[in-house]
């Protein structure tokens, strides 16, 4: 086992600990004793559900998933209406794989562990979790800056039309100033853009770098195609925040140098949910958690996580889903190697019109007949 390196933490977290087993309980307890936690315990679901209800600003909730009465999965798929915001770990056996699958479809874990767990593995993914708590209470603080200086830019538009309209004779020192506010809006927007980009790639390294490089060739698609300003703008945002849900995911799974399993497949692609989990409560312009939501649906009703066909897909996802395959393959992830332009190209010719939206290839072999590799690298 590595060293945790994992940061200090700045709140004080409560963590509930179910398990029907007595001795179990008593060890869990005994070994986070002095790891300043808030411990409450439990020895059934319904007795956990109780507690949660009486106390839910839970963090972590780590539950066992063979229990009389009911399961862990069954307990996550109640506790997670009590309490939305506590991050799930669920304790199996080797034999639990079926358990473990629903539990990941149903979105109602967000790790699991193998019996007999060792201390220090138990430990490991304790902090790990309450990293990403963390990460959930900073962007939920940043969520609410947002809202809060949204509405201070309206009452502030709207103290600036009524100035307007007030005073004509100072009508070009009001123009003047509401050209300041809408400046100010988009560098709140743009910061706020650059702030959660810079999340994801804080965790993994390998792909630093990738969302500004998706918005920028998806941007360049767009103008091939004599988009609107605005939609433009829309992708552009939605490119540099495509990833943002992949802060739910174990960075070990990011950075994880060979094949991932169907287990590990699964919860990469939770991304897309989680992402619009996030961003669906921030006033932007455009539609981003939408667009990034669809952003791995495919023409065909082959991509996820709604198996959207043609034009049931937005037509900025589709765009951004095409500039991501492009950066993917010709970039270098821990994996592989990176291929060229030229194979990316490859990729979305071949399966234009069933995987890809046949006008957005069409632009991007446009550019390539034109420019070469040239037309998309910076």
């Amino acid at each position: 086992m590595q060293p945790d390196l994992s940061p200090p933490l700045n709140h004080r977290h409560t963590l509930l600990l179910i398990d029907d087993e007595e001795a179990i309980l008593e060890i869990m307890t005994a070994m986070l004793a002095d790891e300043g936690y808030d411990l409450l315990t439990a020895g059934s679901a319904e007795e956990a559900l109780t507690l949660l209800k009486a106390s839910p600003n839970v963090s972590l909730i780590i539950s066992d998933q063979l229990m009389p009465g009911m399961t862990g999965v069954q307990f996550f798929a109640q506790a997670r209406h009590i309490c939305p915001d506590a991050l799930r770990v669920l304790l199996t056996g080797y034999t639990d794989t079926d358990a473990i699958i629903d539990a990941i479809n149903r979105g109602g874990i967000h790790q699991y562990l193998t019996k007999p767990w060792r201390r220090e593995e138990l430990l490991h993914t304790i902090r790990q979790m309450l990293g990403k708590a963390e990460l959930m209470i900073e962007n939920r603080r940043l969520d609410e800056l947002v809202k809060k200086q949204n509405a201070e830019l309206m009452e502030l538009n709207k103290s600036l039309e009524e100035k307007v309209q007030l005073k004509t004779r100072h009508l070009n020192r009001s123009l003047e100033e509401l050209q300041s506010s809408l400046e100010r809006i988009r560098m709140i927007l743009e910061g706020t853009v650059l702030a959660m980009s810079r999340i994801v790639e804080s965790r993994d390294p390998y792909t630093a770098g990738h969302e500004q490089q998706v918005a920028r060739i998806a941007c360049i698609i767009s103008e091939r195609l004599l988009l609107p300003v605005d939609q433009v703008e829309a992708i552009r945002v939605a490119g540099q925040l495509h990833d943002i849900g992949k802060i739910s995911v174990p960075s070990e799974i990011l950075t994880k140098p060979g094949r991932l399993s169907p287990l590990e497949m699964e919860m990469v692609k939770t991304h897309c949910q989680n992402a619009y989990d996030i961003l669906k409560a921030i006033a932007f312009p455009y539609p981003v958690a939408k667009i990034i939501l669809q952003h791995h649906e495919r023409m065909n009703g082959s991509g996820y996580p709604q198996g959207l066909k043609g034009e049931e897909i937005l037509l900025e996802a589709r765009i951004i889903g095409v500039a991501d395959v492009m950066e993917a393959i010709s970039s270098h992830r821990p994996y592989r190697p990176a291929k060229d332009m030229d194979t990316a190209i490859r990729e979305i010719t071949e399966n234009r019109g069933t995987l890809y939206d046949t006008k957005v290839v069409d632009a991007c072999l446009d550019i390539y007949t034109l420019q070469g590799p040239k037309g998309f690298l910076p």
